[in-house]
């Protein structure tokens, strides 16, 4: 079986959103055998060209659902979440990007674990984590590493 992918997305100059790329960054300091770490500032159908040749993906992403403060972690499969459609093909988010391309016969990972922190600045154009979200950046990590060992050592 083939390396696990840690697939950080974010957008540098999107405040919060920026919190998968300060994970990457201190994964990437200390790496991990049979883990691969990138960086994507894609979304949607887009992510799956992110994925392509990986059977097993942790995301590790910004999210603000208010149902947990800032900086709280959250870890899930992507099975687990039932993500509105987009008002358009371009717009859609992951699971449903997963799904209509199992349904077409495309290519995807068979195991797909995300990491999300909840963050406070999601839709401000500006540099800087919020204090709660940087001060999550660790736990987000340690996080992404037992979700990438747990894949390791699952069988597709």
């Amino acid at each position: 079986m083939g390396p696990v992918l840690i697939l950080c997305l974010g957008n540098p100059l999107r405040r919060d959103d920026a919190v998968a790329l300060h994970v990457a960054a201190r994964l990437s300091a200390r790496p991990e055998p049979g883990v691969e770490v990138r960086t994507s500032a894609r979304a949607g159908l887009y992510l799956l060209d992110d994925m392509e040749g990986f059977d097993r993906v942790v995301v590790v992403d910004a999210v603000r659902t208010g149902a947990a403060p800032p900086g709280t972690v959250h870890a899930l499969p992507l099975e687990a979440i039932h993500a509105p459609e987009g008002p358009s093909p371009h717009a859609i988010g992951l699971p449903s990007a997963v799904a209509r391309a199992r349904a077409a016969g495309a290519p995807v990972p068979s195991r797909i674990q995300l990491v999300a922190v909840e963050v406070e600045i999601l839709d401000e154009v500006g540099e800087g984590l919020t204090p709660a979200v940087a001060a999550a950046v660790p736990a987000v990590e340690s996080a992404a590493r037992a979700a990438a060992r747990a894949l390791a050592g699952a069988a597709g």
